[in-house]
């Protein structure tokens, strides 16, 4: 056991999830109530016995990014919090898990709630009809900090940036279109049999190479789906969990690790940003290794973003995670490393990363139904992040 470890002392024992999908009429904190209540029952918990909570970023400037504040499940539950936390500034949206782990680790909670609720989608709707209505439009804020040099030249999706990554990946490996569009393949094929995804019909090569570009070289199905939904995740101390519902899974080592540039566009290494030093950083605080790996849900916020979390974790070498993904066998759910086995953000839609450690959860547990991973997973990853978030989780079986 490495000495950053957390010793086994952090285990998750219960997660939830609520979908609105593309049907916008439910609100976020209803949203974020039903996915609390379906990850307690999950873990065989009640809300009196949840004494700490996390969220990530806690409050956002973009509409429907953070529309949930930790106050709000605090006052709607009334919970008795003996430690919570929600920052903007941390490794992405799996900060949320980790801040968690380490305050149970340390005994500054026994059971912390962790939730990720978005209402992306719903406010896109709510911004085209103001438009097409002849409303108001609301005003931008000010830009400052890394946006005053992005806004101008209308930057504001991050497909612009990653396409750049993606064409520089291009240049110096030879990755082509076919092998990004193994990933989105790769993840509707799995999401065709997970109930809960949100695109669920058959996504052929030629669908993708056909597809409207985005911005080159990323094409429509190159790019997550905005939902609506939330996520929860029950983060609890090893011996608090011992007779729960169902054996909890041990958070055998997480790593935010960032020593590049606080930018999407200044690092050294255009194709690996901070993904680079989160994953090697990880296997410093553990002794299973890359191979190890049963099952791995890796951020797909564009699918540019798998590659390089597959260079970064060590599942294949610089610049050989194209040839790693194409034809997508190594990739499928019997294949040597089962990737984004729920359908990912691409198909199954953006829940920023926690949608993906809840899958990995859910394969470790035997729960997939018909995209069940065959062989009984024991060891699972989970990362989340793009630019200058990165950060991720390692998972094994009690």
């Amino acid at each position: 056991m490495s000495a950053g470890s957390l010793g086994g002392r952090a285990v998750i024992s219960g997660v939830g999830l609520a979908l609105a999908g593309r049907r916008a009429e439910r609100s976020a904190l209803n949203l974020t109530l039903d996915a609390i209540l379906e990850a307690l029952s999950d873990a065989g918990l009640q809300d009196s016995d949840i004494d700490g909570l996390s969220s990530w970023p806690g409050v956002s400037v973009t509409p429907g990014m953070a529309p949930v504040s930790l106050r709000e499940v605090k006052e709607s539950l009334n919970l008795k919090l003996n430690w919570f936390t929600a920052s903007p500034e941390a490794p992405g949206q799996l900060s949320a898990v980790m801040n968690a782990a380490m305050a149970v680790a340390s005994g500054q909670a026994r059971h912390v709630l962790c939730f990720r609720t978005l209402s992306q989608y719903s406010e896109q709707v709510r911004s085209r009809s103001r438009r097409e209505g002849g409303g108001v439009p609301i005003r931008a804020a000010r830009s400052g900090g890394l946006m005053s040099w992005i806004r101008p030249f209308n930057g504001l999706s991050a497909a612009h940036p990653l396409a750049l990554v993606a064409k520089r990946h291009m240049h110096e490996y030879g990755t082509t279109r076919e092998q990004l569009g193994a990933i989105a393949i790769n993840a509707r094929a799995n999401a065709e049999l997970n109930p809960r995804a949100l695109y669920r019909e058959p996504l052929t090569l030629a669908d993708y190479l056909t597809a409207r570009m985005i911005t080159e070289p990323l094409c429509l199905y190159d790019c997550d789906a905005p939902i609506d939904g939330s996520t929860v995740v029950i983060v609890s101390a090893r011996d608090a969990a011992r007779d729960l519902r169902k054996p909890p899974l041990r958070i055998e080592a997480m790593s935010g690790a960032f020593y590049g540039r606080n930018s999407w566009d200044q690092f050294e290494d255009l194709t690996g940003m901070a993904a680079n030093d989160a994953g090697r950083h990880l296997w410093e605080l553990t002794d299973l290794k890359p191979a190890d790996v049963d099952v791995a849900n890796l951020y797909d916020g564009f699918s540019i973003l798998t590659l390089i979390w597959l260079e970064s974790l060590g599942f294949c070498a610089k610049g050989e995670s194209g040839a790693f993904v194409e034809g997508g066998a190594r990739i499928a759910r019997d294949g040597l490393l089962p990737l984004n086995t729920g359908g990912g953000q691409l198909s199954a839609g953006r829940l920023h990363g926690f949608g993906l450690l809840w899958e990995t959860c859910v394969q470790l547990w035997g729960e997939g139904g018909r995209r069940q991973v065959p062989g009984n997973p024991e060891v699972g990853i989970a990362a989340a992040g793009g630019g200058p978030l990165a950060g991720c989780l390692l998972l094994t079986r009690q």
